[in-house]
């Protein structure tokens, strides 16, 4: 069922990422690239749940929350959105979020400082996983990893089911994708999967489904990656608002071309997964076999990256200025 699922998605999707190529060509006045092919994720999803009915264990309301902010989000990939209005509506869908995924009794104050923890989770990572979009297939990338994880280490049928969709939609934008310039997730393709990753995120905190926690590996290289060219901009006090080519796979794409900028990822989920194992064995809970391989693993080996396939004058600076 999961490869059929995959293989119907998979062509679905690319022929609906022409359509969409074809309608933004024709009703933009000025030649963009198409973007905010992202808002159909969760259009997939919902209709893999309508299908499989007897077999979906996920709140079909939390996926319509989902589609329904990427949908106001995705005027900004159209027209533009104020940034505030961005904000305000990560940070609403994020609150929107946890009341509807917890069934479980808290006091006031606790849902409260939960809930605002989860509107600003959400602001946080769809930042990070934007500023994680400045190369081809990355994000695709990001979707298929996420994809395979719950296809091979979920225990519901349901999240085997969202995994093999998620995998189809990779690679049949990815098949456009791959091609400079033609096809873009967008603002609300990131918007869409820092929602997706904080659904997740709920529940696995509340324990309430088996989401498994091996989906923070797809996280921990990006997240790394956005908090050292951070670092790097805040020490040469860079305006945070303006362009840069400083990141990981912005170098390596630059420097060598390609598809070598995605390598670092495959690899670094690949080992953070026999260490957690390794980890695991002595007696350690798998949720912290994985944190701990993450926290431990993902920085050193993306300096080593950084050492090994990026210019000397940008392993910690911008290229331009002097380091001392």
């Amino acid at each position: 069922m999961n490869e059929v699922i995959i293989v119907i998605t998979a062509i679905t999707v690319y022929l609906c990422g022409k359509a969409y190529i074809y309608c933004w060509n024709r009703e933009k006045k000025m030649i963009t690239t198409p973007s905010g092919f992202g808002i159909l994720l969760p259009l997939f999803l919902i209709t893999i749940s309508r299908i499989n009915v007897p077999y979906w264990e996920i709140s079909t309301v939390d996926i319509l929350i989902i589609f329904i902010s990427s949908l106001i989000y995705w005027f900004d990939d159209l027209v533009g959105l104020p940034p505030w209005t961005r904000v305000f509506v990560a940070f609403f869908s994020g609150i929107l979020l946890f009341l509807t995924s917890s069934d479980m009794f808290f006091t006031p104050f606790e849902l409260l400082v939960l809930s605002v923890g989860c509107g600003i989770f959400v602001i946080a990572l769809t930042n990070i996983i934007n500023f994680y979009d400045g190369a081809d297939l990355n994000l695709g990338t990001i979707v298929f990893l996420a994809g395979t994880i719950l296809l091979f280490f979920s225990k519901t049928s349901a999240f085997e089911y969202m995994g093999a969709v998620m995998v189809g939609f990779s690679l049949g934008f990815g098949w456009i994708n791959r091609i400079p310039f033609s096809l873009y997730l967008g603002d609300s393709g990131a918007f869409i999967l820092a929602l997706i990753f904080t659904f997740f995120g709920i529940n696995l905190f509340l324990a309430q489904s088996h989401v498994p926690a091996e989906l923070m590996l797809v996280l921990a290289f990006p997240v790394f990656d956005v908090f050292y060219v951070l670092l790097i901009r805040l020490y040469y006090k860079h305006d945070l608002l303006s362009r840069n080519y400083l990141h990981l796979y912005q170098r390596i794409k630059i420097r060598f071309g390609g598809f070598v900028h995605l390598t670092p990822q495959f690899i670094n989920i690949a080992v953070l997964l026999f260490l957690a194992d390794w980890i695991e064995s002595t007696s350690i809970s798998r949720f912290w076999a994985l944190f701990f391989s993450s926290l431990i693993f993902t920085p050193i080996f993306y300096l080593v990256c950084r050492a090994l396939l990026v210019e000397r004058n940008y392993f910690f600076g911008d290229g331009e200025q002097n380091q001392s």
